[in-house]
């Protein structure tokens, strides 16, 4: 008896100094936190409190609630959010209007406290006056260019139909836009209403500034009734239990807003680029339609190499002689008022280099190729610099063929003054692997530079390592398109002007997956045009060709693309 009383007591206290450990393993929790309390309760009537508690089923954080979380309509002094374990507790700071419903909605601003899973949208309503109204108006957002959703973007509802309202005051409801760009305001009075979408960069819901990007419906739209809620949902997703058919983002006869930034008409000149000795670029904010340059100071003129990119909105000058003392020139575009720049000796920013090295010696003449290996492309040198023009320079060039290596040399010579550029004439047979090899020295730059020794070692593609595609563009109206061929990293391979039916083929494609862009030119000047709200214009129309493209070697693909 005395035994077991003194193993009885020996177990007691090795339990009782024994540690609780949480088990481990088991599936990681990625489920949001439920609302299991809401008080006052959610969509009361006659509403006086101050204070909202919404109690969750674990322990929840906020993720940045004075961006995340909005009141519709608006209110003038921002809520206090606070955390009481399980709960959040929102102080209201302002005087409601009287007989009016607010909504508040919660996009992605609470999250659970281990596993930071957020609600992707919650809404809790309420009504100062007796009844809750009970319409709403739903649709999404896209990119007018990319013609992607376009997230966590404000969506303005104004009950006035007043064409400057968007730029001096805020709107009368407002939400914003889940992750598929689709949207939803509920809760608001039945009638009709102008219908906004805004990147709004400084917070104010005013569209007050030129790189907010903006999206308007060209007419009033119609707020519906409110669909029945699915009660049996414990989501806490008051928005997402919202049983509606035509509730979809990809949903074609949904209301569409599509977002753009207007085009800035003021063109300016940026801050000079001086990435190395002798290279001056100078960007500006708009495409030019002239560029013109004058030297002012000192007399004797300067001679430079002028280049304007594709885009028409970067001239690039390399100077012939290096810049010992400031110039000043006078610059005009697109008739506008002149600009005066002034150019400064090159700054190297490099530090610490090798003692006896001349800070002028830190920019080499390099050369780099394209096209390497490409079949029906020649292979081609570009120098980082202007090079003087060369004669009779040896291109060496080891071919290696199961027989034995041949070995061509071929001459390169060019008598233009300004060379950035040179293709290396070669006759290539398919799969032989190649050597091509240029020695140091031979070309010069206009930076006084010469080039290091050049080694290039490649096999060249065969016919069966290319595809061909053949588009029928079928053209039944009187428009203008921009069809331009992309490649899977969106880069464009070819781009052609349609006005008519028409078979467009591209060859020589290398395999791959493939888009078709097609824009609708409305005024035919061959480019994309954004919309403008203030003119009421809408971007131009963007559509991509719906089926698939993938692009096999040695393989034609032909397929028709019906625009209208």
């Amino acid at each position: 008896m005395k035994k077991t009383l003194i193993f009885f007591i020996v177990m007691l206290i090795l339990t009782s100094c024994a540690k609780i450990v949480t088990p481990v393993g088991g599936p990681k929790d990625i489920t949001p936190p439920k609302v299991i309390k809401e008080v006052p309760a959610n969509n009361s009537v006659n509403f006086e409190s101050k204070l909202i508690k919404i109690t969750f089923d674990e322990f929840v954080v906020m993720n940045n609630p004075l961006e995340n979380v909005i009141f519709s309509p608006p209110i003038k002094n921002n809520p206090n959010f606070t955390i009481s374990r399980k709960s959040v507790i929102i102080k209201i700071n302002d005087t409601l209007d009287e007989n009016k419903t607010y909504s508040i909605g919660f996009s992605n601003a609470i999250k659970d406290y281990t596993e930071g899973n957020p609600i992707p949208f919650y809404t809790y309503s309420f009504s100062t006056g007796a009844t809750i109204d009970s319409f709403m108006i739903e649709g999404k957002i896209l990119n007018a260019e990319s013609l992607e959703p376009e997230s966590n973007t404000f969506v303005f509802l104004y009950k006035d139909n007043i064409d400057s309202l968007p730029f001096t005051q805020r709107p009368t409801y407002l939400s914003k836009s889940k992750s598929d760009g689709s949207f939803v305001i509920q809760n608001i009075v039945d009638g009709d209403y102008k219908i906004f979408g805004l990147k709004d960069i400084n917070s104010n819901y005013i569209f007050d500034l030129p790189n907010e990007s903006i999206a308007f419906y060209d007419t009033t739209v119609s707020a519906i009734p409110i669909p029945i809620v699915d009660s049996a949902a414990t989501s806490g997703d008051s928005a997402a239990n919202i049983k509606t058919k035509s509730f979809r983002g990809d949903n074609e006869d949904l209301l569409t807003l599509w977002m753009f930034t207007q085009k800035d008409t003021i063109q300016k000149l940026a801050k000079t680029i001086n990435s190395q000795k002798g290279l001056y670029q100078f960007p500006f904010k708009l495409p030019m339609s002239d560029f013109k340059a004058r030297q002012l100071s000192p007399d004797s003129a300067l001679v430079y190499f002028e280049i304007i990119n594709k885009t028409n909105d970067t001239v690039t000058w390399y100077f012939k002689e290096t810049i010992s003392d400031s110039v000043v020139f006078e610059f005009t575009a697109n008739n506008l008022s002149p600009d005066t720049v002034t150019l400064t000796p090159y700054k190297s920013a490099h530090r610490g280099l090798l003692r006896g090295t001349k800070k002028e010696d830190a920019a080499a003449l390099s050369i780099t190729s394209s096209n390497v290996g490409e079949l029906y492309k020649p292979l081609t040198l570009t120098f980082s610099y202007p090079v003087h023009p060369f004669d009779s320079i040896p291109a060496i060039i080891i071919k290696n063929k199961k027989s034995g290596n041949d070995t061509i040399v071929n001459y390169l010579s060019s008598a233009e003054p300004f060379i950035r550029s040179v293709k290396i004439p070669l006759i290539l047979e398919e799969k032989v692997p190649y050597v091509v090899m240029i020695r140091d020295s031979v070309f010069k730059g206009y930076n006084n530079q010469y080039n290091d020794s050049l080694r290039l070692s490649f096999s060249v593609k065969s016919e069966k390592d290319y595809g061909n595609l053949s588009m029928n563009y079928l053209v039944e109206d009187n428009n203008q398109y921009i069809v331009t061929l992309l490649n899977s990293g969106g880069i464009e391979v070819q781009k052609d002007i349609v006005s008519a039916t028409v078979q467009i083929t591209y060859e020589h494609l290398l395999p791959g997956n493939y888009k078709i862009k097609v824009i609708n030119d409305r005024n035919k000047n061959g480019e994309w045009d954004t919309g403008n709200y203030k003119s009421k214009q809408q971007p131009e129309k963007i559509t991509f060709f719906s089926k698939p493209i993938t692009i096999r070697g040695y393989w034609d693909l032909e397929e028709t693309y019906e625009i209208r």
